[in-house]
This record gives structure tokens, sequence and C-alpha cells, in this order.
């Protein structure tokens, strides 16, 4: 009786489709071949949510999870929304708080700071803006001070002490906005989170110490003080990138939120231990061993601006020439906030040329947790090193790292490069074109996988991940989303268990890459897929890439009620593929492989693969779609001769199928085939 309820149902579907023109798309022609249509493609939204979740879900997550077809579109736009940020920060900081459901578009009306700039430009501007500073903090302003500044100001560069004022006035603006957002939060919940942030690890998900903050930090509030502060490092760009004076200065004050540094063009040392409102520093080489983060509870923001010269910046003497992997103690390094992290704050850091290394164990270069970090450097073949919470991650908040040019490495373990926890928005953005590194550690096991021992967890290159409780306390918390876009060059991608555009419970992984011929080797949930409740996305806007994972789940593949999708736009691709992989659906999954054009070679064990699906049984998932759909639309294919039902020019199916799993395979010359949205 189901296969004859099937057949009459793929019948039906192929009618409709003849009925819309003999030319039906390439996917209207697959969705019909297992008797789905566009609208049909998706999970049974009531069904599913017998199972599974968790508080805090993003509807940017949302809107692909329950329509999955429109991922390549979705990924498309945050593609080129992070492109037109021109290389600006606050449009990142803004576009990434928006995916969280937080932010806001405060230069909708115009410039939000342009009474700040106007104030900023007078003769006296540094001096009103320090009174700004001491206002907002309920604190006199000492005559001493006041002497100082006024003497000191008249040997600063025009330039710097405009942008110096700027700076000052916005940190006044954010910091009222960190005391609205912070009103209703317990000193408790946040001694609570500090200890959890810089104990080892990192960021566990499984602990419930942010549960309190999560229900009481105004997390839009406090995003709005995140995106002026973003504004600002903008307006100090425009003003300082081109400057070619080599003057030698320093000006050192007090504030009742932290110290001011005004450096000029010598070599100078930024030493640990002191909480800083701002630095800046307009050249030579320098190091810092902190600033540009919350360096402890009460100290809510710090911005660093240093203008030109190699820079290093690294937290402890013991990892100056050494990286985090070779380290012997990396597992006691401190783990307080360094280079661009906001713990219940605002902690930011732009370095407008050179070639700079960044180190430190955690919470650093763009991370955030109930705040916002961000990490922009403009020029320079960088390094970027941390153990974990690093490189865009965020937990209740935002966390930006952007690299605008040169041939960069980024370098970790886990929960970074582009990872979203609970209600945060983890997002990196390289604009450049150089040859970049992506690794995330497997080869020293600090964090040994469930599904694989041998393997690091890496939830890192595109991750979101969230808490999952169903088999412990019950209170499950929803992942966020983590987006890594790299717009172009011949980019190095390895991880071990999970990474590459992934998602775990209710988490969106997105990995965007652009033209180049990219490398992408990985172990388990790697290259677009997801498990449990989640979506993994990974899309190639072209070149000749590979794709290699070497276990499981991987290359558009979906887990239990989980959607994973890998696009490829153009170029001779190789994919060398496990078990559930290229279009593989299991458990309820929905799995989609789709190369759009090129000639491209598929290696493959025999398995559950080149669109294939394999569901439970029993239960109300018994009713459920298992879906495994595997589609190119152009170029001379090769596929594996063990596998004789799928070849170049062919349409395939799973065989017998009943009603809920569904697989289909087809390649077809239809290069300009459309977006399935």
């Amino acid at each position: 009786m189901k296969r004859r309820w099937l057949a009459t149902t793929v019948c039906l579907a192929l009618a409709a489709a003849t009925r819309a023109g003999t030319d039906a798309d390439a996917w209207t022609r697959l969705l019909a071949a297992v008797g789905l249509t566009r609208e049909t493609c998706r999970f049974d939204v009531l069904d599913m949510a017998q199972y599974g979740g968790g508080d805090y879900r993003l509807a940017f997550f949302d809107a692909v999870h329950q329509d999955p077809l429109r991922i390549p579109f979705y990924a498309r736009i945050t593609r080129q929304g992070i492109a037109a940020s021109g290389g600006k920060i606050a449009p990142l900081v803004t576009l990434a708080a928006l995916r969280t459901g937080d932010g806001t578009r405060l230069d909708l009306l115009g410039d939000p700071l342009d009474a700040e700039v106007k104030e900023s430009e007078k003769p006296d501007g540094l001096l009103a803006a320090v009174r700004e500073v001491h206002r907002v903090a309920a604190k006199p302003m000492p005559e001493a001070l006041v002497r100082r500044i006024t003497v000191g100001a008249s040997s600063l560069p025009t330039d710097v002490r405009i942008t110096a004022a700027l700076m000052l006035r916005a940190a006044a603006r954010a910091w009222e906005w960190r005391k609205k957002a912070l009103s209703g939060v317990s000193p408790a919940a946040m001694e609570a989170l500090w200890s959890q942030i810089t104990a080892y690890p990192a960021d566990d998900p499984q602990d419930p110490a942010e549960d309190a903050l999560l229900a009481s930090v105004d997390r839009r509030r406090m995003l709005v003080g995140a995106e002026l502060l973003a504004f600002a490092l903008d307006h100090a760009r425009s003003r300082l990138a081109n400057r070619t004076g080599a003057e030698r200065f320093t000006l050192d004050f007090e504030t009742p939120l932290g110290e001011v540094r005004l450096r000029g063009a010598q070599d100078d040392a930024h030493g640990a231990g002191t909480a800083c409102l701002l630095i800046l520093d307009t050249g030579g080489n320098d190091t810092y061993r902190s600033g540009g983060a919350t360096a402890r509870m009460g100290h809510g923001i710090s911005v660093v601006i240093d203008v030109a010269g190699n820079d290093r910046y690294i937290a402890e003497p013991t990892l100056d020439e050494t990286s985090i992997a070779s380290a012997p103690n990396r597992k006691a390094l401190s783990r307080s906030p360094a280079f661009g992290c906001g713990v219940l704050g605002y902690g930011m850091v732009a370095d407008l040329a050179g070639n700079d290394v960044y180190r430190a164990a955690s919470n650093t270069q763009g991370s955030a947790a109930f705040g916002a970090g961000a990490l922009a450097d403009f020029g320079g073949d960088d390094i970027y090193d941390c153990h974990t919470a690093g490189q865009a991650s965020a937990l209740g908040g935002v966390g930006v790292l952007l690299d605008t040019d040169g041939k960069d490495a980024y370098r970790c373990f886990s929960y970074s490069q582009a990872y979203g926890s609970t209600a945060g928005c983890g997002m990196l953005a390289d604009l450049g074109a150089g040859d970049d590194l992506y690794e995330a550690n497997d080869k020293v096991i600090d964090f040994p996988s469930p599904q694989s021992a041998e393997h690091n967890v890496s939830m890192a290159q595109g991750a979101g991940y969230g808490r999952r409780a169903d088999y412990t306390d019950g209170h499950s918390l929803a992942g966020g989303v983590g987006i890594l876009m790299d717009a172009g060059g011949n980019n190095t991608f390895t991880c071990g268990v999970f990474g590459q555009g992934v998602g775990y419970w209710y988490g969106l992984g997105m990995l965007l890459t652009g033209p180049g011929k990219d490398s992408h080797t990985g172990q388990w949930y790697v290259q677009g897929a997801s498990a449990h409740f989640a979506v993994g996305v990974l899309d190639d806007e072209g070149g000749d890439d590979t794709y290699t994972a070497l276990m499981n789940m991987a290359q558009g593949a979906g887990h239990d009620f989980s959607v994973g999708f890998l696009t490829d736009r153009a170029g001779n691709d190789r994919y060398m593929a496990p078990n559930l992989s290229l279009g593989g659906g299991n458990a309820n999954g929905l799995g989609f492989l789709w190369d759009r054009a090129g000639d491209d070679t598929y290696t493959i064990r025999p398995s559950i693969t080149l669109g294939r699906a394999s569901a439970p049984g029993g239960g109300i998932r018994e009713r459920n779609l298992t879906i495994g759909l595997f589609l190119d639309t152009g170029g001379k294919d090769t596929y594996p001769g063990e596998l004789p039902s799928a070849a170049d020019g062919k349409l395939w199916t799973m065989g017998p199928a009943d009603t809920s799993s569904r697989g289909a395979g087809l390649d077809t010359e239809a290069p300009e085939t459309g977006e399935p949205r």
C-alpha cells in the first residue's frame, strides 16, 4: 500500500513538472523523482516539536532550518552583505548583531556620531571629552588632570587629538548603554560567568553558569554601545589611515573608566595588568601584553588603535617565540581577555597596517561573552593564534574578526574561527585575495571528540553550537550563528570533528568561500554537515576545490532533524567522501549536495552517499522525512565504478522507497539552474 501511494505521488509530481513546461529546471526534476516539491522538502515542525527543544532559538536559524532549499540564497546574500561592508567595522558588527536578533541600524537616519564628531573637532575637544567620561562615571575631574590634558593636548598632532576625543566620547555613550544593559544583573551572576570563561576549557556549553545572564542581560542595549564604538573606529581609520607624520610623543592619564595612552612613532611596550580605556599609537613596532579587552571584572570598555608598524600582540612572554600548539603549558596559560574581547562590555582593536602577530590562549581576537569583541586588521601578512574561544567567537553577544588584506594564518584548537554559542554570532571576514591558512589543530589532542578520541572537537570555521541537555537536566539552550567568509585566494582549511560549516543543537554554521583553489580537510561532521536539530552550510563561489572528509557525515549531510548543505558554484572540483555524504540524510536529517558547474570527480566509499537516506523506525519519527539529494548541473563528471547507478548525465534514485526515506541524484547539463528558493 505504501509503495502504491508513493508511486502515485511521484507520478503526480512529474506530471506537475511537465505541465510547468518541458524545460523544468533541474531542482524540480530531482525533487519530483522522489515525490517532493519545493514546498514539501522540509521538516514537519509539529512532529519535530515532540523532540529536542532549546531556548533562545534565533530567527535566522529558523529561516533556513524550516525551509532548507532557501539555503543557497541565504548563503549568497550573507556573502554579499559581508562584502558590502567595504572593509568597515561597524557594518560587520551591525550585521552580526542582526543575525542574533539583537541588532539595530543606528545609521538608518544618518551618522549616529555626527554630534560627537563636531564636538571633538573643537580646539578644547579632548579636554571636553575627558570631562564627559568623568560625567558618565559620576566622578569629579581633578584639577591636576585638567592642567595635564590642557598642556599635553597642545603637543599632540591634530588628527590624534581629534581622534582621541571622538573615541572617548563614543566610549562615554557606550558606557551608558552598558550600564542600562546590566542594570538587572546580579554581581554573583557576573562573577560566575567570569570564573567560567577564564577557566580551562574556556567555553563549555554544558556549564549552566550563563543561564541567569541570558535572562537578565539586555543584549540589545549592550549591542547599541558596541555599534557606537565600531562607528567611532571607522571614523578613526578614515582620519588616521593615510597619515605620514612620524612624531614621537607620549601622553598618558587616568580616567574612571581606565587609563588613556596616546603614543607616537616610537617602539612602545604596553604591559599586562593595566586596565586601559584607550590606547592610540601612531607608529613603531609595538608590543602589547594586554589592551583592547575587558581586562577584569568591572572594566567595561577597552579600545586599541595602532596606526602603523609590525606589532606583536602576545599575552605572555612564554609565547613570544612559541605557538600555542607548541607551548607545553598551554592548558595553564592565562585565560584573561586580550586583544579584541568583550566580557560584559566591549573590547576592540583596530590595527591599520603592518605584519602583525596576535597570540593569546583564550577570550581573544574578536571574542565576546555578553558583550562585543572586535579585532580589525587592515593590511599585512598576519598570524592569529589561540587555543579556544577566539578568532570570532561569541556567547550572548557578538565577536567579529576582520582582515582586509594579506596572506594570513589563523590557528586555533576549538570553539574558534567563527563560532556562535547561545544568543551569539561569531563572524570572521577575510576580505583579501591572499592565500590564507585556517587550522583547527587536530594533531595535538586537547579536546578529544566523543565520535573519535583520536581527533579534537573543533567547532570551528563556521560553527553554531548549543547546549544539549535532554539527557541531563533538561535545560537545553539553542546554539548561535558562526559565519566565516573568505573572499578569495587559494585557501587551506583543516579541522578535526565538527567544522567547516557545521551546526549542533539548533546552531547554524556557515563557511562561505570565494574564487580560488581551496582545500578542505576534516574528519566527522564537516563541510556542510550537522547533527541534532541544526544547520551546517558550506558555500563556495568558484575555483578548482578539493573536499576531503575521512570518517563520517560530511559534504552535505544532515542527521536527526538537521540540515547539511554543500554548494559549489563553479570549478573543476574533487570530492573524497566517507559514509553519509554528498547529499546524505540520516534519522530524519536532510542532506544536500549541489555542484553547479565544472568537471568534477567523486571518490567515495560505497555507503549512504550521492543522494541516499537512511530513516529510523518507530514512533512519530516514522512518518517524517529523511532526505538525501545530490545534484550536479554542469561539466563532464567522474563517478566511482562500484556505484554504477551514478553516472554523468543520469538520474538515479535509491530504488524501492517508503513514505519517509527519499534519496536521489541527478547529473545534467544545466549550469544556469537557479537557486531552489
